[in-house]
């Protein structure tokens, strides 16, 4: 069966001032009284139509309220068991409730108590449908009539929305309107006074909703909330952008902004801005003299100027009203200081209204806990500021310093990469030039581990995974290390005993776990010194790598601290051998990522060291050619060049003309050019299989310049640069580069990468 409803408008109240909405509150609370709900539940409904009411004044700019009785005439029930409600819709033309599914389930975490007020709302009705659009909103409550309680019939209904239409008179200008709205609240308020059962029914309303209670609780939720807020922003700005927004929405302000004041000038720093009228404050200066507030200024205390035409205690915001002034008239205003716990003054809130008395007790009560919340947020988020800034300059040193070394070794690296790879150098220099090279590897290896230190800090290490004959990597170290071994005639005994010999592992890694080591035993033995190089299995899955030798030692004491970073034992350890005391720390984070164990043994200074490197063996390979020997750019050496043509950048006389003699020499044809502009010209009038591009040119950078050779060439490109921190590698990934490699780079290296992209 259908349901009919009979409805008979009662009232309705326009929503434009704050007044309106005490209007609609007694509405509300005169029409359930006058239908017959019992006290409690009028105030139940006024306290619904008032928080909605208050919601529409301040987040929609106003609205209406309907105030409707709706009777259930379907059935046979007589009229006095009819089911009647009181219903009262509220619209507006506002933006709309942003998150309303969040706010209905109680998870939206609001500032202004706008989700509050809506489930308040629905707490206390029956019923209460939201709809809502960018167009506007409609809020529907209804409270339905207990069934003991007699229903008005449809004469008394109309009679009873005679009685309590107010007659209005339409005001004939705006200041009309404002002294009629004045008039009004000033009868409100002399009814109030005069009415001492309209006090004795409010104290009874406040007793009964433990309204007191209901308002702490709100102030401690909102402290609650506003902290959180601060507690998850960590750079300055965006802490005063979060308190000094949350703040003008708990405090009602037109505007509002924060001043930081500098410990060093004493001037005052404008951080943040908000408000409603908030655009007047950008005719501000940034930067404000300490003259400008008056000296002593936010060190008194908090300051409520109720009225600045009535206070003359206005003074040390006079010339702040005057800087807005004419286009915001400065009527109340609320300054709070921000002050540390031992009382150093950090800045001010300063909120403002174009009305007076705006700024209540409950707003000092809440801002001045807030502050004391923002004050240690502050210091948070400068005590980040400066360690985000030291990291910084910290990461900017390193790229910079590690380009610098890197790049005039480049060529010379390239050079003697060439000769030592030319089969027709006199065999009389050979030796010469392999030692030229091995120690240029050495001076690039020292910045690699600056460089391996400083991503072993980001967690930004990435490690291939292969297997590793670890039998051919240690041979491969001993031949690398051969020479220096020779020079300082020391006795070299290597037991390769191990039956098993190959892990799962990056080859580059490992062959610099055993490097570092090796060289330290190398260079903290005396002359003619004994070293041992021994492998053994342990429970049948584990390798051992014993390093022996008879050197320095190491102090029983610091044998906690020596895979720390820049540790030697003594700063005279440092001095009289050298190195960046990165070594160990990296050896044990290369160690440990490969699923191992580092560990050293010594008796004390002068009585020699032990180390041990245990790492996990996997099953052996089908063929020991199967396994990498760790040395990544034989392949280059061995299989022939695949040729094309290939178009050099690069600012770096030296570089370019080096790469270039030993390209040619592999059967490449190669156009070089040293800045942007040559090299997008030669881009437009030419092809190329493969493009290589130094990152920093002379009149731009390697990442724009390959975006612009986009528009005429796809040819794949490989990024050549000094710098090879693992944020530069994500940029040329992100700019289109397929490959990066870092200077001084292996000429080898350098033509496996071609290898592979031609053959692409």
């Amino acid at each position: 069966m259908s349901t009919e409803v009979e409805i008979i408008l009662l009232a309705t109240v326009e929503i434009r001032t704050e007044p309106d909405i005490v209007v609609c509150r007694q509405q509300a609370r005169h029409l359930a009284a006058a239908l017959g709900f019992d006290s409690q539940t009028q105030v139940r409904i006024a306290t619904s139509v008032s928080e909605i009411a208050r919601n529409t004044f301040q987040y929609a700019g106003g609205g209406t309220a309907v105030f409707r009785a709706e009777t259930d005439t379907s059935g046979k029930l007589r009229h006095h068991l009819r089911q009647q409600s009181l219903v009262i819709e509220i619209q507006d033309q506002g933006p709309g409730i942003r998150d309303l599914s969040l706010v209905l389930d109680g998870s939206y975490k609001s500032t202004t108590g706008l989700g509050l007020g809506i489930l308040g709302a629905r707490r206390l009705m029956d019923q209460a449908d939201i709809e809502t659009s960018p167009a506007g909103s409609t809020l529907t409550l209804r409270k339905n009539l207990a069934p003991n309680i007699t229903r008005k019939t449809p004469q008394e209904l109309r009679a009873l929305a005679i009685a309590l239409k107010p007659a209005v008179a339409q005001p004939a200008s705006v200041i009309a309107e404002v002294q009629q709205q004045n008039q009004e609240l000033l009868g409100v308020m002399e009814e109030i006074n005069h009415r001492q059962e309209d006090l004795v029914r409010m104290n009874k309303e406040l007793e009964e909703t433990n309204a007191g209670v209901l308002a702490l609780y709100d102030e401690l939720d909102t402290l609650h909330r506003v902290g959180l807020l601060l507690a998850s922003k960590m750079d300055l700005p965006a802490v005063m952008h979060a308190l000094i927004v949350a703040t003008t929405e708990l405090t009602n302000a037109q505007i509002s902004t924060c001043y930081l004041r500098s410990s060093e000038t004493t001037e005052w720093e404008r951080y943040a801005d908000a408000g409603a009228r908030g655009e007047v404050l950008q005719s501000l200066p940034k930067m404000q003299k300490e003259e400008f507030f008056g000296e002593g200024f936010g060190t008194v205390g908090m300051i409520n100027i109720l009225d600045f035409t009535q206070e003359s205690g206005a003074g040390s915001m006079s010339q702040f009203a005057a800087a807005l002034a004419p286009h915001f008239v400065l009527r109340s205003c609320l300054t709070v200081p921000l002050k540390t716990a031992d009382d150093l003054l950090l800045g001010v809130l300063i909120f403002g209204s174009e009305q007076p008395h705006i700024f209540t007790e409950r707003s000092e009560r809440i801002v001045s806990s807030i502050s004391s919340q923002a004050t240690i947020a502050i210091d948070n988020a400068r005590l980040f500021d400066s360690v985000k800034a030291a990291s910084e300059a910290k990461d900017k040193f390193l790229a910079m310093i590690s380009h610098e070394l890197r790049t005039p070794l480049n060529p010379v690296l390239s050079i003697i990469s060439g000769l030592h790879e030319n089969p027709d150098f006199p065999e009389a220099f050979r030796e010469d030039i392999t030692v030229v090279l091995r120690n240029i590897q050495l001076e690039t290896r020292l910045i690699d581990d600056l460089l391996d230190f400083h991503r072993i800090i980001k967690g930004n290490l990435n490690f291939a995974a292969e297997p590793v004959d670890m039998h051919a990597m240690i041979r491969n170290v001993l031949d690398i290390c051969r020479a220096d071994v020779e020079q300082r005639g020391h006795h070299l005994h290597v037991d390769l005993a191990a039956e098993k010999c190959t892990v799962a592992g990056d080859p580059a890694r490992l062959q610099q776990v055993l490097w570092n080591i090796l060289k330290n035993a190398i260079k903290f033995t005396a002359p003619r010194g004994n070293i041992s190089v021994i492998t053994s299995v342990e429970a049948d899955d584990t390798l051992l790598i014993s390093m022996m030798d008879n050197g320095r030692g190491i102090d029983v004491g610091m044998l906690g601290s020596i895979f720390s970073a820049f540790e030697q034992g003594s700063v005279q350890g440092m001095t009289q051998f050298g190195g960046l005391g990165l070594g160990l720390a990296i050896v044990k984070t290369f160690v440990q990522k490969h699923g191992g164990t580092v560990e050293a043994e010594s008796r004390g200074r002068d009585l020699g060291a032990t180390f041990f490197i245990r790492l996990p063996l996997m099953a052996e390979p089908s063929s020991r050619a199967d396994a990498s020997s760790g040395l990544s750019s034989v392949s280059a050496l061995v299989h022939p060049p695949i040729t094309g043509r290939i178009l050099l950048i690069d600012d770096h006389a030296d570089t370019l003309w080096s790469l270039k003699r030993l390209l040619v020499r592999r059967g490449y044809e190669v156009l070089t050019s040293s800045n942007c502009a040559e090299a997008l010209q030669q881009a437009q009038q030419g092809t190329y299989d493969v493009i290589i591009s130094d990152l920093g040119l002379p009149d731009g950078s390697g990442l724009d310049l390959l975006k612009n050779i986009r528009q005429y060439s796809d040819a794949p490109a490989i990024a050549l640069s000094g710098y090879g921190m693992e944020s530069d590698m994500t940029q040329t990934r992100a700019a289109g580069f397929a490959t990066h490699l870092t200077k001084p780079v292996d000429f080898p290296v350098l033509i496996e990468a071609l290898r592979g992209l031609l053959k692409g």
